[in-house]
């Protein structure tokens, strides 16, 4: 079981400037703060890994076995149209290019394809 002292950390997350004093209470391993109205607040000292799912191979195949049974936040059906997307605008974007490199080599000759290869190299 490995640990990390964070309560400090946590206690200056949630309140910031409006912490007056930190303590530690080794009792319960936790940080107490004091705050400007007088409330106290209190943050554990320990992050336990008691369990396997913090680990990242665990968490990735559980995400992948939610992914597959269709349980994710984003469903199958809008991964595919998110690819689909991609590919036809990779496509269109493919031959607009292609076109526009025809055209000038219509217009320029070899001469307009070599200066576009120079250009591209001395960058």
């Amino acid at each position: 079981m490995a640990t990390i002292p964070l309560g400090e950390d946590i206690l200056l997350a949630r309140h910031g400037a409006n912490i007056v004093k930190l303590r530690q209470d080794r009792k319960t391993r936790s940080t107490v703060a004091v705050l400007r109205d007088g409330q106290m607040d209190t943050a554990s000292n320990l992050l336990t890994f008691s369990t396997p799912s913090l680990i990242p191979a665990a968490s990735f195949s559980r995400g992948a076995v939610r992914y597959l049974n269709d349980e994710a936040e984003v469903s199958r059906g809008e991964v595919r149209s998110l690819i689909k997307i991609s590919l036809g605008f990779s496509a269109v974007m493919g031959i607009v290019f292609g076109g526009l490199v025809l055209a000038l080599y219509k217009v320029g000759g070899n001469e307009a394809i070599q200066s576009l290869a120079y250009m591209g190299g001395a960058q």
